[in-house]
C-alpha cells in the first residue's frame, strides 16, 4: 500500500507539542515530559512493535486517559518523541560547534567530538535503528528524519566553505553528504552500535586524522 503523502511544510521539524490546548501549565508540560521519556525507554527496550499507549501509561505512572488526553493515538507519541529527540540533538551540535570559537578547524572537531559522544549511548544508537525502520512505512517520520538529516548537511557545507573555500558549491554539497553518511555509517561500528563486536580499535584517533587529511589545508612541502 503507498504511503500517504505527508502534509508537513518542506524545511519544517515536527512539532514535539501535544494535542493543541493541552500542557499549557508547568505541571501538564512536565506530565508531557514524563510521558515521552517512558515513551523512548518503551521504544529502545521493546521496539516499535512493543510500543503501547497502555505500556507507556504504566511506565510514565498515568492512566490512559490522562496519556490520551495529550497523545490521542500511539502514532502522536512516537511523532512527538521523535521530534523532541531531533530538537535536542540539533541543539547539543549547535551549542559544541558555537563553542568551538571562531576558527574553522577547532569547531569542526568540536563538530565531531559531539557526534562521537552522541554515538556513545546505547540508546541514542537504539532510538535511530527504530527511526530507520519506521521511516519505511511513515511518511511523517522520513520526513522528519530527511529535515534532521538536511540539516545536518547544511551545517557540514558551511564548515567546509570556511575550511575549503576552493571547492566549487557542487563539490561541497557532495562532500558533506559523503561525510553525513561517513559518520552514520560508524554509528554502527562504535559506542552504542549493533555492530559494535565487529570493530576495530583505535576508531577515534583514526577519523580524527583522516578528516584532517582530507579537510583541513595541508602544508607546502
Amino acid at each position: 500500500m503507498p504511503r500517504r503523502a505527508s502534509k508537513k511544510v518542506a524545511g519544517e521539524l515536527p512539532s514535539s507539542n501535544p494535542r493543541e490546548g493541552t500542557a499549557v501549565h508547568a505541571k501538564g508540560t512536565e506530565r508531557v515530559g514524563h510521558i515521552l521519556d517512558a515513551a523512548m525507554d518503551v521504544l529502545v527496550q521493546d521496539g516499535y512493535a512493543g510500543l503501547s499507549l497502555r505500556g507507556v501509561a504504566q511506565r510514565a505512572g498515568v492512566s490512559l486517559g490522562n496519556l490520551q488526553y495529550y497523545f490521542p493515538t500511539k502514532q502522536d507519541v512516537v511523532r512527538a518523541l521523535l521530534a523532541r529527540y531531533l530538537e535536542q540533538a540539533l541543539q547539543r551540535v549547535h551549542a559544541r560547534v558555537e563553542g568551538g570559537g571562531g576558527e574553522p578547524a577547532q569547531r569542526l572537531r568540536h563538530a565531531v567530538d559531539a557526534v562521537l559522544e552522541d554515538q556513545d549511548s546505547p540508546q541514542a544508537c537504539q532510538f535511530f535503528a527504530e527511526l530507520w525502520a519506521l521511516a519505511a512505512r511513515d511518511a511523517m517520520v522520513a520526513d522528519a528524519l530527511a529535515v534532521f538529516y538536511a540539516g545536518y548537511r547544511a551545517g557540514v557545507v558551511e564548515l567546509l566553505r570556511q575550511l575549503c573555500p576552493d571547492l566549487t558549491p557542487a563539490r561541497r554539497e557532495r562532500r558533506a553528504a559523503l561525510l553525513v553518511a561517513f559518520f552514520e555509517g560508524l554509528s554502527l561500528f562504535r559506542g552504542g552500535g549493533n555492530l559494535r563486536a565487529a570493530s576495530v580499535p583505535g576508531l577515534e584517533q583514526e577519523l580524527r586524522v583522516l578528516l584532517e587529511q582530507v579537510l583541513l589545508p595541508q602544508p607546502a612541502l
